[in-house]
């Protein structure tokens, strides 16, 4: 039986680490190695580590305990660390159902580098959403950018040098692309077992406040397209989505000439990459994706066609 490693940062984690280990040992796929890394948590998570690892001697649970370097840094150590044939990660709020991971290991065949799966959005009471992949749609794999929901083949990782890149934005948009780029043996599953836990004081779900001058998200870009083979449409048009949500999200705290500017300087830069004239958000071809998200999307470019940013950031942006 091959062995899965599962990677969990964890930082100030108290309420939430023992279900999320409890899911893992419970799951019915037995050949698992834990590997728990304590980024420098201020809470007693590192001592529930401990204390776990001694009362289930059988649980196959290592435990690094390290200075804070953040999210980037702590996943990357956890892949020079693992020894398993195959490597997945959770994040240290969310748990398992009790077969994802042979579901995972049943779906892959020996040419497999990924398999990805949906996922169920809930809180402590109910299921808030749930996202399942189409098989058939290429698209399918650019809708669940994040790591978890997904197993990759150790081997492949190392071979081809994948880490996340330690920045203060999309690391998991640059993880993921840069391993898409590197190989077409990827099977995507109609599975999503995988409980992303809404908790409103992690990292996710702070807001930004305003566009950061000390992030540019063209670094990230640059970053990727140097790894990039061929682009594809998808990827493209993933790319101009993704610079929409970061010029809402990021620039709805920041005051309107910002938003502006960064708006002006990152339309010459998908010119400038051919990541700018792409799919209509209402094309077929992007099986899955949502109405809401489509619709942002459209929004925005009949904005920007008739040249109304200006006046959309004035009622947009709530920064001074």
């Amino acid at each position: 039986m091959e062995k899965v490693t599962i990677i969990i940062p964890v930082y100030n984690s108290e309420r939430y680490i023992e279900r999320c280990l409890d899911s893992i040992r419970n799951e019915s796929y037995k050949n698992i190695e834990v590997i728990a890394l304590n980024d420098g948590s201020k809470d007693k998570s590192l001592k529930l580590l401990k204390d776990y690892k001694k009362k289930y001697k059988d649980f196959n649970l290592k435990i690094i305990d390290k200075e804070n370097e953040g999210i980037a840094k702590t996943r990357n150590r956890g892949i020079e660390e693992a020894t398993g044939d195959y490597i997945m990660f959770m994040d240290n709020d969310d748990y398992i159902d009790k077969d994802y991971v042979k579901h995972f290991m049943n779906a892959k065949d020996k040419e497999t580098d990924i398999v990805i799966g949906g996922y169920k959005r809930v809180s402590d009471d109910k299921i808030l959403r749930e996202d399942t992949l189409h098989t058939n749609s290429p698209w399918s794999k650019y809708l669940i950018i994040t790591p978890w929901s997904k197993l990759y083949r150790r081997k492949f990782l190392k071979d081809n040098n994948i880490k996340f890149l330690s920045y203060g934005i999309g690391e998991d948009v640059y993880f993921n692309l840069f391993a898409y780029q590197k190989t077409s043996n990827i099977k995507i599953i109609e599975y999503s077992e995988y409980n992303w836990y809404y908790n409103d004081k992690s990292v996710s779900n702070t807001k930004h406040k305003g566009l950061n001058k000390d992030i540019d998200i063209t670094y990230l870009l640059d970053n990727l397209n140097s790894k990039s083979k061929e682009k594809d449409i998808y990827y493209k048009y993933f790319i101009y989505r993704f610079c929409i949500w970061y010029l809402l999200y990021s620039g709805r705290y920041s005051n309107k000439e910002a938003f502006i500017n960064e708006y002006e300087r990152l339309k010459k830069y998908l010119i400038s990459i051919d990541c700018y004239k792409v799919l209509s958000p209402f094309s077929s071809k992007l099986k899955g994706e949502t109405f809401k998200n489509r619709f942002i999307v459209f929004a925005f470019k009949i904005i920007s066609k008739l040249k109304l940013i200006k006046l959309f950031a004035k009622f947009y942006c709530r920064g001074e």
